[in-house]
């Protein structure tokens, strides 16, 4: 098997069958189809167990431990060199992910991510929520990032695996990969696909799972470029505390203020605090090199 293409699914029995036929049927037959049952409570598993085509495979967790584990255990358990993630709701068509894939097998990849066209189906509901998600995906990652959550991308194994102990367990994958590519400085590209409107309701809360994306984007920023986020917000402290003091000195006359030097020993402290993370942090990296 040389690819794996991951299906996590959850509650997914309304659209599950049609997924996987319309994928087996038009992916080459030396590629393996591996969902992960992530303890639905519905007929999911039951409905991939009783499907007769010799490559899919499907594994079960017994409870729901959410989207990102689905992934790690999809990967783990993969037998291709490459894995693909694919969503198990319909949204997805096949030929897309065929294109993915030859497009980081020709040009030697490390990953190819799925970037969605406009012409793509889009909940009204989220779109919102979406746009101020990108802003600060694109405000914080080394490069532009054109579809920072899409859930069809490809990666070589070996270099997943690498980093699936940062992936979080539920909501968020998508976009934690994103950034752990461009700090890892691996080799990446992007193909144009076509998202249908998904089968059955999602689990996605934007609001909630909105904030939690952006815990989890200022964690793999923190990990990776602590000195660049502390010293920044260290060397802003100081210039404000000096640039307040020295204003309020010449104009009230009564000299330096006790909040100037808070403000400089607070910007002082947390420049060298981002010093001493960037040593821990080099420490930890080391692990995934």
């Amino acid at each position: 098997m040389k690819t794996t293409v991951i299906i996590p699914a959850y509650n997914e029995a309304a659209g599950i069958k049609e997924t996987l036929t319309e994928l087996a049927d038009y992916i080459p037959a030396d590629w393996e189809i591996l969902v992960i049952d992530d303890g639905s409570a519905d007929d999911t598993f039951a409905i991939v167990d009783s499907m007769e085509y010799s490559n899919i495979r499907c594994i079960r967790h017994k409870k729901n431990r959410g989207y990102g584990s689905a992934i790690k255990t999809g990967c783990k358990n993969a037998a291709g060199d490459i894995v693909v993630w694919y969503d198990a709701d319909g949204q997805h068509r096949p030929e897309d992910l065929v294109t993915v894939v030859n497009k980081l097998e020709t040009e030697h990849l490390d990953y190819c991510v799925g970037v969605r066209a406009k012409e793509s189906h889009c909940d009204r509901n989220r779109k919102l929520g979406k746009a101020v998600l990108k802003r600060i995906v694109n405000l914080l990652a080394k490069e532009p990032v054109e579809d920072f959550n899409s859930g069809m991308r490809a990666f070589k194994k070996t270099v997943l695996l690498k980093y699936l102990s940062l992936l979080p367990p539920r909501f968020g994958a998508s976009t934690v990969t994103t950034f752990i590519m461009q700090e890892t400085e691996c080799v990446g590209g992007t193909c144009e696909i076509l998202v249908r409107k998904r089968v059955g309701k999602s689990t996605v809360k934007p609001l909630r799972d909105g904030m939690r994306t952006v815990m989890l984007i200022m964690n793999i920023i923190i990990l990776f470029r602590p000195k660049e986020v502390f010293g920044t917000v260290g060397v802003l402290a100081v210039v404000i505390g000096v640039l307040y003091g020295v204003v309020n000195a010449l104009t009230e006359g009564m000299g330096i203020p006790v909040l100037s030097a808070i403000i400089c020993i607070f910007g002082i402290q947390t420049f060298f605090f981002g010093i001493i993370s960037a040593q821990i942090s080099q420490l930890r990296l080391e692990h995934y090199n």
